[in-house]
């Protein structure tokens, strides 16, 4: 059930962080600015609460957060869809990251708490159903947009929600356990975690790249429409996911995690700068290279995290990591909007993927044996 849980916080994120910046645009008017500034309140929002949900998280079920998260959302997407200025959906749109930051970080705690022996498999099928969301939501997405307003959109993803909260009954109920918030802070500040954050934090500045430029560059340079971008997308989703199952089932230990860092951070960088050549097929083949480059991270950074940290505090020490993540990502969106915005959306993915080329030199010293 936790799978299916993943599966369908993907979807409704896959849908609107990618459709959302065609709306802002072409509907509300918002400008480039805006645009990158709602990104990056998304992400800034959990710098309030990701470490207190996953301290919460470890003291208590976390799949009470979930039914808090899951009746958040849902709101929140009912007053989108009716707000037409900038500032009450600035308002809304804050709700709304910090509703889906408990959903997704709820599942996270559960995934790391829930039999927590043998997990690099478990990580390999959460993260396929994950990106297997992601699939079937930006298809989702493209198809419904062919046939319906953005607005009509957003209400049946909160009906959709809504009924998810009978199944929350069948999560994991995980154990609590309190721990003083100061051995947090001693799990945090060590070289190996530290190192590791920092790292993390540059590579997702590309994913606020992405989420304010990609969609529209799809839309200009290539010239698709919201059918063909879901099925672009789609496409790249696919890869991530069966990459992410096949290093869960096939891959782990077959090479030292520096080497798959290495090759993540080459296919990554890679394919975000040469899928900017506004060729359909050569943008599509190079777009799922860089899908392998991002399945890999995504396998390395669940393992890294059980690995450095007690199951007992996973739930806050991975809300620290987590918050890593989202500070990358806000500062890629406030970078990236108003430069896609002014020279082209093409330039944020190709500076975002020369970042990711970058990392490989300051990895490899900073881990090699």
């Amino acid at each position: 059930m936790l799978y299916f849980f993943i599966g369908s916080y993907s979807a409704i994120i896959a849908c609107l962080y990618y459709f959302l910046p065609l709306y802002l645009k072409g509907t509300l008017n918002f400008s480039g600015g805006q645009i990158g500034l709602l990104y990056g309140v998304l992400s800034l929002n959990s710098v309030l609460v990701a470490f207190p949900v996953g301290v919460t998280g470890d003291r208590y079920p976390a799949r009470i957060l979930t039914r808090l998260g899951l009746l958040g959302t849902a709101a929140s997407l009912l007053l989108l869809g009716r707000a037409a200025h900038f500032w009450p959906f600035l308002a809304v749109f804050w709700t709304f990251g910090l509703s889906l930051q408990l959903f997704r970080q709820s599942l996270d705690i559960m995934l790391f708490k829930d039999n927590p022996g043998n997990q690099v498999m478990r990580f390999g099928n959460y993260n396929f159903w994950r990106m297997g969301g992601m699939t079937s939501g930006i298809i989702a997405g493209g198809v419904l947009l062919t046939f319906l307003a953005f607005p009509e959109t957003l209400n049946l993803w909160a009906l959709f929600l809504l009924l998810l909260l009978l199944a929350t009954l069948r999560l994991p109920l995980t154990r609590g356990v309190s721990t003083p918030l100061r051995q947090y802070g001693e799990d945090f500040l060590n070289r190996q975690v530290l190192f590791f954050s920092a790292w993390l934090f540059l590579f997702t500045m590309h994913w606020g790249a992405e989420g304010t430029s990609l969609s529209l560059f799809l839309q200009t340079a290539l010239g698709l429409s919201p059918m063909g971008m879901g099925l672009y997308m789609s496409g790249e989703f696919m890869v991530v996911a069966l990459t992410a199952y096949c290093y869960g089932r096939f891959w782990d230990g077959r090479w030292p995690p520096l080497t798959f860092l290495i090759l993540a951070l080459l296919t990554s960088g890679l394919g975000h700068i040469f899928m900017t050549y506004p060729s359909l097929p050569w943008s599509f083949g190079w777009r799922a290279v860089h899908g392998v480059g991002d399945g890999l991270i995504m396998m390395l950074t669940y393992t890294t995290i059980a690995r450095l940290f007690h199951v007992d505090r996973v739930g806050g020490n991975s809300g620290l990591i987590l918050l890593t993540c989202t500070l990358g990502t806000f500062s890629g969106s406030l970078i990236y909007g108003p430069l896609g915005a002014g020279l082209g959306y093409h330039l944020p993915l190709i500076i975002s993927g020369f970042v990711s080329l970058a990392l490989i030199p300051l990895v490899y010293m900073g881990l090699k044996e």
